[in-house]
């Protein structure tokens, strides 16, 4: 599991032509730092961050938000199209992303959302939207039906009770969401290299592929963008890691 981490941040500060014949180790007087300035100014790093930041901001306040209601409508509502509708949501969870890009694009150019960043988004959060609806569910069936029961009791009506009783509760599933969702979209090549096309809308992750060409692959230039790709959901990660775990284990109790 460490070895590929391992075999891209040393390679991060190797030269090419030290890569192909050294890969797994490291002489530090061939240490080299040149990679990282090549692979900022060619990535076009800060454009593609702001694409990619906006991307996946917005693709996790619509899940989230989404979810939230979602889960608290088929988790505590007790209607039968809401159970139907929560069947077809789990069913969405194993049919292949990949199935669907082309019916996808071909629908964004309809749309006029074909290479801007709301098709993207638009896309993208719905496709995570199941699974996190999944999470939340699980997670507002373990809440004991006692507090609901209480607020009603107090005059609180159904949207009351979401806001006063379940949001206040929800913060580890909901990191967990966040994390899990921002992961999946801020990595994600297959959306961005298929809805933009333009050079002036980049994400992160089709930026590093520019460095893995047909004839030669600089390894060092990848390597070095893959580590500034990653900064920021590594950073994400260990600020909410608690909430992470404690949420994907409550989430799995009863979903």
């Amino acid at each position: 599991m460490l070895m590929p981490v391992y075999y891209f941040v040393i390679g991060a500060f190797k030269s090419r032509m030290d890569i192909i014949k050294h890969p797994f180790s490291i002489d530090l007087e061939l240490i080299t730092t040149k990679n990282f300035p090549y692979a900022f100014k060619h990535l076009n790093y800060l454009n593609a961050m702001k694409n990619t930041t906006i991307i996946t901001g917005f693709s996790l306040l619509i899940v989230v938000i989404s979810a939230s209601l979602a889960g608290y409508a088929i988790a505590r509502i007790n209607r039968k199209i809401f159970q139907l509708y929560y069947g077809a949501l789990v069913a969405m969870m194993v049919i292949p992303f990949i199935g669907c890009v082309i019916p996808l694009t071909v629908m964004s150019v309809h749309l006029h959302l074909y290479n801007h960043l709301i098709g993207c988004i638009f896309i993208q959060a719905t496709w995570n939207l199941p699974f996190a609806i999944f999470l939340f569910v699980g997670f507002m069936k373990t809440i004991p039906k006692e507090l609901e029961e209480a607020a009603y009791l107090d005059g609180c009506s159904t949207f009351q009770v979401y806001q006063k009783v379940f949001l206040p509760m929800l913060k580890p599933v909901t990191a967990t969401c966040c994390i899990r969702t921002g992961v999946m979209v801020w990595n994600d090549y297959l959306v961005s290299s298929a809805l933009l096309s333009s050079n002036q809308t980049p994400t992160l992750m089709v930026g590093v592929q520019q460095f893995f060409g047909s004839r030669a692959t600089e390894f060092g230039y990848a390597f070095a963008s893959i580590i500034f790709s990653s900064l920021p959901m590594v950073i994400l990660f260990l600020l909410m890691q608690k909430n992470f775990i404690k949420g994907l284990a409550a989430g799995a109790v009863k979903a």
